[in-house]
């Protein structure tokens, strides 16, 4: 079984990851910490975590705030745009966007005492080599932790880094993913540290090459088929046909990519990927357009540069079997009812 703290910023697939990774007999979820990113403010994304593991009867399980902005971030509008990107789909979807991102009503219980960086290193360094860190959001809280307790690099089992993008355009500028272009000073230092990472792009989240990947309106309707009493899968049903017709009309894919699932789903199944060698991977923290693209060291140059070979970057994905681990595990909220 697999022991992971699960870092997310609460957006849609943050909460079926959260949701998956309650359930899924292969994890045991440590605690989920909190960090500002896509969905908006820290009391938001905090929000929604503990109203999540409410309604999976996962209580049990602390949930603590983390980061509330970027180690140094970009322009004010910028960082607010994927906050705000319904605006830009209301003549389309009017109402139904109510159901994108909405506000998170009060949760039934308060965040865990204590911050999201501490927690992260108590929990580590209280683990030696036990504890994988899948972090599905900016990378604001693990470079915090790196940075205040050097030791992790060693304590640490593993990091599950979803962000980043090689082959597939990125999904804020047109070289840059939304995680690490949301906080690239903090993904320099987590992509350059000495520790085992698996990195997952958009490559095989975010591209119609990996579309079995992807929760469709068919894929609702076959776990409708079979659902019975089951709260999780009724909040899936509700409000995710408008996060698939949103990533089909405006990105252009078959359906709703489910990225931090996936994420989740490699730190105990890493052969759902196909991965390359352990490479070093550098970020770019200059210019508009370039700022927060991954850049992996390969070949051979001339100038001197790299960083320690310790990053295996996913390039393919058995998407039909991932979507299947996902549906079983769902399937499990039914069960427990």
């Amino acid at each position: 079984m697999e022991r992971i703290i699960l870092d997310v910023d609460s957006a849609g697939d943050d909460i079926l990851a959260v949701l998956f990774a309650a359930a899924n007999p292969n994890v045991r979820l440590e605690g989920v910490t909190t960090v500002t990113g896509a969905a908006g403010p820290i009391e938001q994304v905090t929000n929604v975590v503990l109203n999540t593991l409410t309604l999976a009867g996962r209580d049990d399980i602390p949930v603590h705030a983390g980061a509330w902005r970027p180690i140094v971030g970009n322009a004010k509008a910028d960082m607010e745009a994927p906050v705000h990107f319904e605006k830009r789909l209301v003549a389309r979807f009017g109402d139904r966007l109510k159901k994108f991102n909405p506000p998170a009503p009060p949760p039934v219980r308060p965040a865990t005492p204590g911050h999201a960086v501490d927690f992260i290193i108590e929990t580590v360094m209280a683990n030696p080599g036990e504890i994988t860190l899948v972090t599905t959001g900016p990378l604001t809280n693990a470079a915090m932790a790196l940075l205040q307790e050097p030791r992790l690099t060693v304590a640490l089992k593993r990091l599950l880094v979803l962000g980043g993008n090689f082959q597939t355009p990125g999904n804020i500028t047109p070289l840059s993913e939304y995680n690490i272009w949301a906080d690239p000073e903090a993904s320099r230092i987590v992509l350059n540290a000495d520790v085992e990472k698996i990195l997952v792009p958009l490559d095989i989240c975010e591209d119609n090459r990996v579309a079995a990947s992807m929760l469709t309106r068919d894929d609702i309707a076959d776990m409708q088929a079979v659902a019975r009493k089951n709260a999780v899968f009724d909040m899936i049903a509700d409000s995710f046909p408008i996060y698939i017709d949103i990533w089909r009309e405006f990105f252009d894919l078959v359906g709703f990519p489910m990225d931090d699932v996936i994420t989740v789903a490699l730190a105990f199944d890493p052969a759902l990927a196909t991965m390359t060698e352990p490479l070093f991977v550098d970020v770019v923290l200059d210019g508009r357009l370039a700022r927060g693209q991954t850049v992996a060291h390969r070949g051979r140059q001339l100038l001197p540069g790299g960083g320690p070979k310790t990053t295996r970057i996913c390039t393919d994905l058995d998407g039909r079997r991932f979507l299947n681990i996902f549906k079983q595990t769902i399937a499990r909220y039914e069960q427990a009812a």
